[in-house]
């Protein structure tokens, strides 16, 4: 893939890490959107980091906009499957070895988490490539269909689509139950909407916001919730199953200051 713009970000603060990022590597179908963060999980970021289970290291080279990086795995070399990157047409090296019998069949798919970019994939439908494809590879798209295994189906229409809304007192365990009932569900693929949730995936190298945001939670409140406003209104238009877990914030007194709004979601799991 390219990347082909880091989209402006006039309205973050000054102070925002890494504004721009593009993460890229391979996921089984059950992993959830925040590649490189949970076993089964493996990316390499612009940052010059690879990371899996939220075990960052150094690998590779950082890469911006413009770059060219290719993922390559490799699962014909014995008992294990190798995955590493091409940057520009370049060999980074071996980023992952997994055993088989780890995997225990299941496949690995292509997956990208993209931050303020604009990225363009190559799955083998352009006719030329940026770089020449590495001896003894091949493009996804060049495979025969019988060889390739297809991720969970969404839902075919709206009225096949689920919307679950938690509805209790705040710490009355309702983010645990979302949480638990998505994991015990997973063909149904659910997307949790909440303060909470938006919150657990603004992490900077796999650490919470939270420890990043000492003195002004209310900034933090304040993005989270513009974010849980505009994936409701994308959430409306997409055929997905949702789990709504959002209460009303009751504000606190700030020492020596405004009141400022905190979130009263269910426990956290």
């Amino acid at each position: 893939f390219q990347v082909n713009e880091e989209i402006s970000v006039k309205h973050l603060p000054a102070t925002e890490p890494d504004p721009h990022v593009v993460r890229v590597g391979w996921s089984l179908d059950s992993c959830s959107t925040q590649l490189g963060e949970e076993p089964f999980s493996y990316g390499y970021g612009g940052t010059g980091k690879k990371s899996t289970n939220c075990k960052f290291e150094n690998y590779g080279e950082t890469f911006a906009e413009n770059d060219v990086i290719a993922c390559l795995v490799d699962f014909e070399c014995g008992e294990e499957v190798e995955m590493s990157f091409m940057k520009n047409g370049k060999w980074l090296g071996v980023a992952y070895r997994v055993r088989k019998e780890v995997l225990g069949g299941r496949a690995l798919f292509p997956h990208v988490l993209v931050k303020n970019c604009a990225i363009e994939f190559n799955f083998g439908q352009r006719e030329d490539t940026y770089f020449s494809v590495p001896p003894g590879f091949t493009f996804i798209q060049h495979l025969p269909v019988a060889e390739r295994v297809r991720g969970t189906l969404g839902p075919k229409s709206k009225a096949e689509c689920e919307i679950l809304m938690m509805v209790g007192l705040p710490a009355a365990g309702k983010t645990t139950w979302a949480v638990k009932h998505a994991a015990a569900n997973p063909s149904k693929k659910y997307n949790i909407l909440g303060t909470n949730a938006i919150m657990d995936k603004m992490r900077v190298m796999g650490l919470r916001r939270q420890r990043n945001y000492a003195g002004r939670w209310d900034v933090l409140i304040q993005q989270a919730t513009q974010c849980l406003n505009r994936l409701i209104q994308i959430a409306a238009r997409k055929k997905r199953n949702y789990i709504l877990d959002q209460v009303r914030r009751r504000s606190v007194p700030k020492r020596g200051g405004p009141r400022v709004p905190r979130p009263s979601g269910g426990a956290r799991g």
